[in-house]
């Protein structure tokens, strides 16, 4: 499925971009306020909250995107973001060791500057 959001065809990662995904465990709203910050809103379940993180976003190929950070708890995050396709693939190691494999599909709600 190929989106038609313009990010698809977006050569650096969109400052003021806004999208949801839907993993199986829970739903996540990330904001890029700054080419190296993001905001992500998780509302509900056991990993609920909102967070500013500093981030490395890395173009693979316009509309792929490799992200990483480290929460404030120390819980590590490496997504494959894919607007062309409309998925992500996101892998994170808990504070507590545990390690997540999560992939969902991704919705844009504002495209931002690209």
């Amino acid at each position: 499925m190929r989106s038609e959001s313009p990010v698809a065809e977006a050569a650096a990662y969109p400052v003021g971009l806004v999208f949801d995904v839907s993993f199986k465990e829970f739903s996540v709203r990330l904001s890029v306020l700054a080419a190296d910050r993001l905001r992500f809103e998780i509302a509900d379940g056991p990993f609920a909250k909102t967070e500013e993180v500093a981030i490395v976003a890395t173009p693979i190929r316009p509309g792929l995107f490799l992200v990483s950070w480290i929460e404030h708890s120390g819980a590590t995050v490496v997504h494959v973001e894919d607007f062309a396709s409309g998925q992500l693939h996101s892998q994170a190691t808990l504070p507590d060791g545990t390690f997540l494999r999560m992939a969902g599909p991704l919705r844009v709600v504002d495209a931002g500057s690209h």
